[in-house]
């Protein structure tokens, strides 16, 4: 009987730089599972869900930027994918900013421009 190690080694490349994509992203979701307990809040298990999807999405956008149009090795890739999970709050916060932004600067606009007419 193979390892577990073993018979992942012997799957295509494609599938094998999915679980390496998995278990890093799932690095990064621990990581910031622990800090938020260390901070006092409470886990459970529909917490854990939550900031794994989220993650994981934060974590499928680095990688399709770093990997597809950077081409950067496929170890840093995934580090900062692992990063990225591990930060998906500041990321969700900051891309929620940029949207509000965007949103009332174009509220902005069409009110100046119905006011001309």
């Amino acid at each position: 009987m193979k390892n577990i190690i073993e018979f992942i080694k012997t799957l295509p490349n494609e599938i094998y730089d999915v679980f390496l994509f998995v278990f890093a992203v799932l690095l990064g979701t621990g990581y910031k599972v622990a800090k938020q307990n260390e901070k006092g809040m409470k886990i459970t298990f529909r917490k854990m869900l939550t900031e794994g999807l989220m993650s994981f999405f934060i974590a499928l956008i680095v990688f399709a930027v770093f990997d597809q149009f950077l081409n950067f090795n496929k170890l840093f890739t995934y580090m900062m994918c692992s990063l990225a999970g591990s930060m998906s709050s500041l990321f969700h916060s900051k891309l929620e900013d940029l949207l509000n932004y965007l949103f009332e600067a174009a509220k902005k606009k069409i009110n100046q421009l119905l006011k001309i007419q």
